[in-house]
């Protein structure tokens, strides 16, 4: 099996919904296709075939497909062979402006390619590459936030009205904000996914409801009448729950009369998960890129414990949902851990990456930050798989 690498960050809308990712990969290039000049950036090739059985929409599920390509992309014999409608170009900051760079831009435009200039820096020689750009990506790490609003007003006076600009390295809410009054289009960055304590507040009563329902879903003792008693409260939850059920029932299965019988049908553990996703998701006030990130984490933790043939595979599961429980939550992780009387393992895995809930979890970070080059290729695919499973639990939901 072909080595790859793949890390990806989520692109938001003004309404925080995810609009696209950025994809970077490592290696793979195939023998018949343009080769890059740095293997730290993949070819469209690589998306375009199945890496490890996994096609481009089980990475992104719906949205827009962000790939950095350097230029000799660019160049006249390179032929495109995947879906327009799919990717988007990103032109490395490296790419110089010359006639072969803008012939070869231009040229994609006409097949339909959106374009995106990627770190950009305002200087008078990229000019004719801004007027040909979809996307400005304004990398803003080194920004003062009271300077945004300016930045952004020159470069509208030189891109084409239609231009949108995406700010990248978006970290704090402030800073969100600060881009969303400065009239940005696209936002890059894990500003939603840090805790944001709110102290002097109550937690509402829908909440309330939602949260006394993890503190018994963590218990491992839940019996199936505690459990049928808990979810059967809430017609939203029951709702979700049975039509995740639909989602995995078998042909030879029989139809569903009865909560009850989802639960026997597919096990009380199984559900016990399901149900823990659900109840985090019906939470408000939360970007839903969270809970997707949780349900990525989850099911890859699950994965690898099962490779790794540890006890309780469910248990790891359960670490990844919890995982971002303070941003869900707004309240302090050591607090809500605590409070749900979770196993002291787990505790130290979340709170100081201790044990192996602590080394799988740090793993499934790494890959999320995309730096995960000394792993071993199972953990890869897994990860992957993570991601696949997570997209297609999200569309159910």
């Amino acid at each position: 099996m072909e080595k790859l690498f793949i890390g990806r960050q989520p692109i938001f809308d003004r309404s925080n919904q995810v609009y696209g990712y950025e994809l970077l990969f490592r290696n793979g290039f195939h023998p018949n296709e343009a080769v890059f000049d740095d293997d730290h950036y993949a070819t469209a090739t690589v998306i375009h075939n199945s890496m490890m059985g996994l096609a481009l929409s089980d990475l992104v599920g719906n949205a827009k497909a962000f790939i950095n390509f350097p230029e000799s992309f660019f160049e006249p014999e390179v032929d495109p062979c995947f879906s327009s409608n799919r990717i988007v170009c990103e032109v490395l900051e490296t790419v110089p402006v010359t006639e072969a760079t803008l012939a070869g831009i231009k040229r994609l435009k006409q097949k339909g390619f959106p374009i995106a200039l990627d770190d950009f820096v305002f200087k008078k020689e990229f000019i004719p590459f801004i007027r040909l750009t979809d996307i400005i990506k304004l990398d803003i790490e080194n920004v003062n936030p009271s300077k945004i609003p300016l930045l952004v007003q020159k470069i509208r006076g030189v891109a084409s009205a239609r231009t949108k600009i995406l700010v990248e390295r978006v970290e704090t809410k402030d800073v969100h904000q600060t881009c969303l009054e400065a009239g940005c289009d696209y936002f890059q960055g894990y500003y939603f996914a840090k805790p944001e304590i709110v102290t002097g507040q109550q937690l509402s009563v829908s909440k309330l409801h939602l949260f006394e329902l993890l503190r018994n879903l963590s218990e491992p003792s839940i019996s199936l009448d505690k459990l049928e008693e808990i979810v059967s409260k809430d017609v939203g939850l029951m709702h979700k729950l049975v039509k995740l059920a639909v989602q995995h029932r078998t042909a030879k299965m029989p139809e569903f009369d009865t909560l009850r019988q989802v639960l026997v049908l597919f096990g009380l553990k199984r559900v016990q998960s399901w149900a823990s996703m659900i109840s985090l998701s019906l939470m408000d006030d939360v970007v839903p890129e969270v809970f997707n990130i949780a349900r990525t984490r989850a099911v890859f933790m699950r994965l690898c414990a099962q490779h790794e043939k540890l006890s309780n595979p469910e248990s790891y599961y359960l670490t990844g949902m919890f995982s971002l429980l303070d941003v869900i939550l707004k309240k302090p992780m050591e607090e809500l851990l605590k409070s749900l009387a979770l196993n002291e393992a787990i505790i130290q895995g979340i709170l100081n990456e201790k044990g192996d809930y602590g080394r799988l979890l740090k793993m499934v970070k790494s890959f999320e930050r995309s730096d995960s080059d000394e792993l071993e290729e199972v953990y890869r695919y897994l990860y992957v798989q993570a991601l696949k499973e997570s997209h297609d639990t999200q569309e159910v939901m």
